[in-house]
Protein backbone atom coordinates (compact mmCIF):
# COMPACT_ATOMS: atom_id res chain seq x y z
CA UNK A 1 0.00 0.00 0.00
CA UNK A 2 1.17 3.35 -0.65
CA UNK A 3 0.35 6.74 0.79
CA UNK A 4 -0.81 8.88 -2.66
CA UNK A 5 -1.20 12.70 -3.57
CA UNK A 6 -3.47 13.29 -5.84
CA UNK A 7 -3.42 17.07 -7.69
CA UNK A 8 -6.06 17.70 -10.10
CA UNK A 9 -8.43 21.07 -10.15
CA UNK A 10 -11.31 19.18 -10.93
CA UNK A 11 -13.11 17.43 -8.27
CA UNK A 12 -14.35 14.47 -10.46
CA UNK A 13 -11.26 13.90 -11.73
CA UNK A 14 -9.95 13.81 -8.08
CA UNK A 15 -12.78 11.73 -7.30
CA UNK A 16 -12.37 9.10 -10.61
CA UNK A 17 -8.71 8.31 -9.32
CA UNK A 18 -9.29 7.99 -5.76
CA UNK A 19 -11.58 5.38 -6.25
CA UNK A 20 -9.45 3.73 -8.56
CA UNK A 21 -6.49 3.92 -6.27
CA UNK A 22 -8.48 3.28 -3.07
CA UNK A 23 -9.32 -0.08 -5.22
CA UNK A 24 -6.10 -0.88 -5.48
CA UNK A 25 -5.66 -1.15 -1.93
CA UNK A 26 -3.61 2.60 -1.44
CA UNK A 27 -4.21 5.27 0.88
CA UNK A 28 -5.17 8.84 -0.63
CA UNK A 29 -3.40 11.21 2.22
CA UNK A 30 -3.63 14.40 0.34
CA UNK A 31 -5.33 16.53 -2.58
CA UNK A 32 -4.41 19.99 -3.91
CA UNK A 33 -6.23 22.02 -5.93
CA UNK A 34 -3.35 23.58 -8.00
CA UNK A 35 0.73 23.34 -8.44
CA UNK A 36 1.14 25.67 -5.56
CA UNK A 37 -0.68 24.19 -2.66
CA UNK A 38 0.61 20.99 -4.00
CA UNK A 39 4.30 22.24 -3.53
CA UNK A 40 2.77 23.62 -0.21
CA UNK A 41 1.73 20.45 0.89
CA UNK A 42 3.88 17.83 -0.14
CA UNK A 43 6.05 15.54 1.86
CA UNK A 44 8.20 13.07 2.32
CA UNK A 45 5.84 10.15 3.33
CA UNK A 46 4.14 10.33 -0.13
CA UNK A 47 4.89 7.48 -2.06
CA UNK A 48 3.46 8.92 -5.16
CA UNK A 49 1.96 12.23 -6.62
CA UNK A 50 -0.54 11.79 -9.53
CA UNK A 51 0.03 15.48 -11.12
CA UNK A 52 -2.47 17.09 -13.56
CA UNK A 53 -0.72 19.09 -16.50
CA UNK A 54 -3.07 22.13 -16.51
CA UNK A 55 -3.36 23.81 -13.31
CA UNK A 56 -4.47 27.39 -12.20
CA UNK A 57 -1.18 29.08 -10.61
CA UNK A 58 1.80 26.90 -10.65
CA UNK A 59 0.84 24.30 -13.52
CA UNK A 60 2.06 20.69 -13.12
CA UNK A 61 5.51 21.54 -14.94
CA UNK A 62 6.35 23.62 -12.33
CA UNK A 63 4.57 21.89 -9.46
CA UNK A 64 7.02 18.84 -10.65
CA UNK A 65 10.66 20.82 -10.82
CA UNK A 66 9.15 22.50 -6.80
CA UNK A 67 8.71 19.28 -5.21
CA UNK A 68 11.96 17.24 -7.04
CA UNK A 69 13.84 20.32 -5.60
CA UNK A 70 12.09 19.38 -2.58
CA UNK A 71 12.86 15.51 -2.62
CA UNK A 72 14.82 14.20 -5.91
CA UNK A 73 13.56 10.59 -5.03
CA UNK A 74 9.91 12.23 -5.61
CA UNK A 75 8.16 9.75 -7.50
CA UNK A 76 5.72 11.97 -9.73
CA UNK A 77 2.83 10.61 -12.62
CA UNK A 78 1.45 13.50 -14.86
CA UNK A 79 -2.07 13.27 -16.07
CA UNK A 80 -2.20 14.64 -19.54
CA UNK A 81 -5.16 15.30 -21.85
CA UNK A 82 -3.75 14.59 -25.27
CA UNK A 83 -3.66 18.06 -26.77
CA UNK A 84 -0.97 18.48 -23.87
CA UNK A 85 0.75 15.12 -24.39
CA UNK A 86 4.21 16.84 -25.85
CA UNK A 87 4.61 18.98 -22.47
CA UNK A 88 4.76 15.42 -20.39
CA UNK A 89 8.29 14.99 -22.00
CA UNK A 90 9.02 18.43 -20.27
CA UNK A 91 7.48 17.04 -16.74
CA UNK A 92 9.73 13.68 -18.05
CA UNK A 93 13.37 15.62 -18.17
CA UNK A 94 12.59 16.96 -14.76
CA UNK A 95 12.00 14.05 -13.22
CA UNK A 96 8.71 13.04 -13.76
CA UNK A 97 8.04 9.37 -14.01
CA UNK A 98 5.28 8.00 -16.01
CA UNK A 99 2.33 9.71 -17.79
CA UNK A 100 -1.73 9.20 -18.15
CA UNK A 101 -3.24 10.35 -21.04
CA UNK A 102 -6.99 11.49 -20.59
CA UNK A 103 -9.11 9.85 -20.83
CA UNK A 104 -7.96 7.19 -18.33
CA UNK A 105 -9.39 3.59 -17.98
CA UNK A 106 -9.24 1.52 -14.10
CA UNK A 107 -6.88 -0.30 -16.25
CA UNK A 108 -4.36 2.31 -17.38
CA UNK A 109 -4.18 4.06 -13.75
CA UNK A 110 -3.40 0.45 -12.70
CA UNK A 111 -0.67 -0.07 -15.20
CA UNK A 112 1.10 2.70 -14.75
CA UNK A 113 1.06 3.00 -11.32
CA UNK A 114 2.03 -0.64 -10.21
CA UNK A 115 5.13 -0.02 -13.04
CA UNK A 116 6.37 2.91 -11.22
CA UNK A 117 5.96 1.44 -7.26
CA UNK A 118 7.34 -1.92 -8.26
CA UNK A 119 10.01 -0.77 -8.81
CA UNK A 120 12.68 0.05 -5.56
CA UNK A 121 14.30 2.95 -7.60
CA UNK A 122 10.75 4.39 -8.48
CA UNK A 123 10.37 3.13 -12.23
CA UNK A 124 13.57 4.31 -13.56
CA UNK A 125 14.06 0.76 -15.83
CA UNK A 126 11.10 2.12 -17.44
CA UNK A 127 12.04 3.22 -20.81
CA UNK A 128 10.28 6.37 -20.44
CA UNK A 129 10.28 7.10 -16.37
CA UNK A 130 14.49 8.04 -16.64
CA UNK A 131 15.45 11.51 -16.48
CA UNK A 132 18.22 10.27 -17.07
CA UNK A 133 18.76 9.82 -20.70
CA UNK A 134 15.84 12.50 -22.28
CA UNK A 135 17.42 12.39 -25.54
CA UNK A 136 15.63 8.58 -25.54
CA UNK A 137 12.63 9.71 -25.19
CA UNK A 138 12.17 11.33 -28.14
CA UNK A 139 10.54 9.03 -30.36
CA UNK A 140 7.85 8.00 -28.16
CA UNK A 141 6.51 11.27 -28.91
CA UNK A 142 5.42 10.75 -32.17
CA UNK A 143 2.97 8.33 -34.41
CA UNK A 144 2.66 5.79 -31.56
CA UNK A 145 3.44 7.49 -27.94
CA UNK A 146 2.62 4.33 -26.23
CA UNK A 147 4.14 1.66 -28.79
CA UNK A 148 6.93 0.99 -26.02
CA UNK A 149 4.24 -0.55 -23.67
CA UNK A 150 2.66 -4.14 -23.81
CA UNK A 151 -0.13 -3.89 -26.30
CA UNK A 152 -3.64 -4.69 -24.49
CA UNK A 153 -5.00 -7.76 -25.88
CA UNK A 154 -8.57 -6.75 -26.47
CA UNK A 155 -9.05 -3.44 -28.28
CA UNK A 156 -10.90 -0.83 -26.58
CA UNK A 157 -14.53 -0.46 -28.36
CA UNK A 158 -17.18 1.95 -27.99
CA UNK A 159 -20.25 0.22 -26.29
CA UNK A 160 -24.18 1.77 -26.98
CA UNK A 161 -25.44 2.00 -23.78
CA UNK A 162 -28.61 -0.33 -22.42
CA UNK A 163 -31.11 3.04 -22.35
CA UNK A 164 -33.39 1.70 -19.96
CA UNK A 165 -30.41 1.43 -17.66
CA UNK A 166 -29.65 4.97 -18.06
CA UNK A 167 -31.24 7.75 -15.67
CA UNK A 168 -31.05 10.94 -17.43
CA UNK A 169 -30.58 11.96 -21.47
CA UNK A 170 -28.37 14.28 -22.50
CA UNK A 171 -29.45 16.31 -25.66
CA UNK A 172 -28.60 20.11 -27.53
CA UNK A 173 -31.20 22.64 -26.89
CA UNK A 174 -31.27 26.49 -27.73
CA UNK A 175 -27.30 26.29 -27.97
CA UNK A 176 -27.12 24.46 -24.63
CA UNK A 177 -26.30 21.25 -23.68
CA UNK A 178 -29.33 20.07 -21.32
CA UNK A 179 -28.70 17.17 -19.28
CA UNK A 180 -32.44 15.76 -17.71
CA UNK A 181 -32.09 13.81 -14.45
CA UNK A 182 -35.42 11.57 -14.86
CA UNK A 183 -35.41 9.01 -12.24
CA UNK A 184 -33.48 8.96 -8.77
CA UNK A 185 -30.36 8.46 -8.39
CA UNK A 186 -29.21 5.01 -6.20
CA UNK A 187 -26.34 2.95 -6.08
CA UNK A 188 -26.80 1.19 -8.92
CA UNK A 189 -26.68 3.63 -11.32
CA UNK A 190 -24.71 6.51 -9.82
CA UNK A 191 -21.34 5.00 -11.74
CA UNK A 192 -23.41 5.85 -14.82
CA UNK A 193 -23.96 9.47 -13.95
CA UNK A 194 -20.16 10.23 -12.30
CA UNK A 195 -18.76 8.34 -15.68
CA UNK A 196 -21.57 10.61 -17.61
CA UNK A 197 -20.46 14.09 -15.79
CA UNK A 198 -16.64 13.28 -16.09
CA UNK A 199 -17.11 12.81 -19.80
CA UNK A 200 -18.78 16.20 -20.39
CA UNK A 201 -15.64 18.13 -18.51
CA UNK A 202 -13.56 17.18 -21.37
CA UNK A 203 -15.42 20.52 -22.64
CA UNK A 204 -14.24 23.68 -22.31
CA UNK A 205 -16.61 27.03 -21.92
CA UNK A 206 -19.59 24.84 -22.43
CA UNK A 207 -23.17 25.85 -21.32
CA UNK A 208 -24.95 22.74 -19.27
CA UNK A 209 -28.39 23.28 -18.08
CA UNK A 210 -29.24 20.22 -15.79
CA UNK A 211 -33.03 19.56 -15.10
CA UNK A 212 -33.45 17.35 -12.10
CA UNK A 213 -36.83 15.74 -12.08
CA UNK A 214 -36.46 14.40 -8.69
CA UNK A 215 -34.51 15.81 -6.16
CA UNK A 216 -31.06 13.53 -5.60
CA UNK A 217 -30.94 12.37 -2.02
CA UNK A 218 -27.83 9.88 -2.85
CA UNK A 219 -24.94 11.62 -1.16
CA UNK A 220 -22.55 10.67 -3.87
CA UNK A 221 -24.94 11.61 -6.43
CA UNK A 222 -25.45 14.80 -4.94
CA UNK A 223 -21.79 15.69 -4.29
CA UNK A 224 -20.90 14.80 -8.15
CA UNK A 225 -24.00 17.32 -9.23
CA UNK A 226 -22.22 19.80 -6.95
CA UNK A 227 -19.32 19.51 -8.06
CA UNK A 228 -19.59 19.34 -11.66
CA UNK A 229 -20.82 22.51 -11.72
CA UNK A 230 -18.40 24.01 -9.72
CA UNK A 231 -15.54 22.05 -12.36
CA UNK A 232 -16.98 23.76 -15.21
CA UNK A 233 -17.30 27.46 -13.80
CA UNK A 234 -13.58 26.93 -12.96
CA UNK A 235 -13.19 25.61 -16.38
CA UNK A 236 -14.77 28.97 -18.32
CA UNK A 237 -17.82 27.18 -18.72
CA UNK A 238 -21.38 28.33 -17.68
CA UNK A 239 -23.74 25.48 -15.80
CA UNK A 240 -27.19 26.07 -14.27
CA UNK A 241 -29.81 23.46 -12.20
CA UNK A 242 -33.58 23.68 -12.61
CA UNK A 243 -35.91 21.94 -10.05
CA UNK A 244 -39.39 22.75 -9.47
CA UNK A 245 -39.07 20.95 -5.91
CA UNK A 246 -39.32 23.69 -3.60
CA UNK A 247 -37.48 22.42 -0.73
CA UNK A 248 -34.44 21.21 -3.18
CA UNK A 249 -34.50 24.73 -4.75
CA UNK A 250 -33.57 26.30 -2.03
CA UNK A 251 -30.98 24.10 -0.31
CA UNK A 252 -29.02 23.81 -3.99
CA UNK A 253 -29.50 27.88 -3.89
CA UNK A 254 -27.69 27.69 -0.59
CA UNK A 255 -25.00 25.52 -1.76
CA UNK A 256 -24.39 27.33 -5.29
CA UNK A 257 -25.68 30.59 -4.32
CA UNK A 258 -26.53 31.09 -7.97
CA UNK A 259 -27.47 29.55 -11.40
CA UNK A 260 -30.61 27.57 -9.75
CA UNK A 261 -33.26 27.73 -11.36
CA UNK A 262 -37.45 26.97 -10.65
CA UNK A 263 -38.05 26.69 -14.76
CA UNK A 264 -36.08 26.35 -18.12
CA UNK A 265 -37.81 29.51 -19.29
CA UNK A 266 -35.95 31.83 -16.34
CA UNK A 267 -32.25 30.88 -17.56
CA UNK A 268 -31.34 33.94 -19.65
CA UNK A 269 -28.00 33.17 -20.82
Amino acid sequence: MANIMIVDDSPIFRRSLREILESMGHRIVKEAEDGREAVRTYTDNIDLVTMDIQLPGIDGIEAVRHIRALNSEATIVMISSVEQRSRVYDAIKLGAKHYIIKPFTDEKVCEVVNAVLSNPRNGSSLPIASSQTPVQLAPAWKEEPLERFPKKKEPLRLEIPHMPNIPFELVRKDGRSVLTLQRHIVDSNVRLLCSCLQGLLYFRKMKYVIEVWEPIRHEEGQLLLIDFVSAVRQRNGTAAIVTSDIGYFAQLKAQLQNGIYRTYAEIEW
